[in-house]
C-alpha cells in the first residue's frame, strides 16, 4: 500500500505542477524593449470560468477515479478470499465507478451550458 501512495502522490504533484503562461511579444518573441507584453487573460464571462474548471478539475478528478479503480482492483487480488476484503474491494470499485461516471456527466452538463452561454 505504501508504494501506491507514493505513486499516487507523484501523479498527484505532476499534474498539478501549473502551467507557465508566456506572451508573444511584436519583436517575434526575442523579448527585446521594442514590443509590448499583454497579460493571459483568463476568460470573459461566466462560459471562460466554466471553462477555466473543466481544463483543471476534471483532468484530476479522472485521474483520481481511475486511480480507486485500480486500488480496488489491487485490494480485491490481494484479498485472498477473505470476504470482507472481497467486499471492501467491491465497495471500493463501485464508488469509483460511480465517481468516474459522474464527473463525466457533470462535464456534460458544463459543456452543454457553457455552448448555450457562449
Amino acid at each position: 500500500m505504501k508504494i501506491i501512495n507514493k505513486i499516487f502522490f507523484s501523479l498527484l504533484t505532476l499534474f498539478l505542477a501549473s502551467p507557465v503562461f508566456a506572451a508573444r511579444t511584436d519583436d517575434g518573441g526575442a523579448g527585446g524593449s521594442g514590443g509590448t507584453v499583454e497579460p493571459p487573460t483568463l476568460g470573459e464571462g461566466i462560459d471562460g470560468i466554466l471553462d477555466n474548471v473543466m481544463k483543471l478539475i476534471f483532468p484530476i478528478a479522472g485521474i483520481v477515479c481511475v486511480v480507486f479503480i485500480i486500488i480496488g482492483g489491487y485490494t480485491w487480488i490481494a484479498s485472498a478470499g477473505d470476504p470482507a476484503k472481497i467486499q471492501q474491494a467491491q465497495g471500493t470499485l463501485t464508488w469509483a465507478i460511480i465517481g468516474l461516471v459522474f464527473v463525466l456527466i457533470a462535464a456534460l452538463i458544463i459543456s452543454t451550458v457553457t455552448k448555450f452561454l457562449a
